[in-house]
């Protein structure tokens, strides 16, 4: 069992001996240029990706202009219809209110000149002096 291992571990050993003797066997300008194309190659993904990014952040921010645009627009459309529907219905409320002034002013004129005549024909005066102003 003893030679077992011995011879083992030999034939290990000679095989990592072998191994790191190819290793160095290798140019290591081969090792140099194929790390430089393998960085090369990682720096274009790195910059594809920020130039994705980029024109990602540009598309993402044209659409919330976009979107802030119209909401203003919309916004200032409806302010400006509340405006008119509040203008209007101010005038037609002063229209309405002019109408029932004058209705009041008709009213408390025909209630006085009532008042004429009865306290005319109760005292006993002349009723033509009791004026009519509608």
């Amino acid at each position: 069992m003893k030679t077992k291992t011995i011879a083992l571990a030999l034939l290990l050993s000679t095989l990592g001996v072998t191994a790191c003797t190819d290793s160095d066997k290798e140019p290591k300008g081969d090792v140099k240029e194929e790390m430089m194309s393998e960085m090369d190659d990682k720096g274009e993904a790195m910059s594809d990706s920020m130039e994705s990014a980029k024109e990602m952040a540009s598309d993402t921010w044209d659409e919330a202009k976009d979107t802030a645009s119209d909401a203003y627009e919309g916004g200032k459309e409806m302010a400006t219809e509340a405006y008119e529907s509040g203008k209007d219905k101010a005038s037609d409320m002063m229209d309405d209110g002019a109408e029932k002034g004058d209705e009041l002013k008709d009213a408390a004129s025909d209630k006085m000149y009532e008042a004429c005549v009865k306290m005319k024909e109760k005292m006993g005066g002349d009723v033509s002096e009791c004026e009519k102003d509608n």
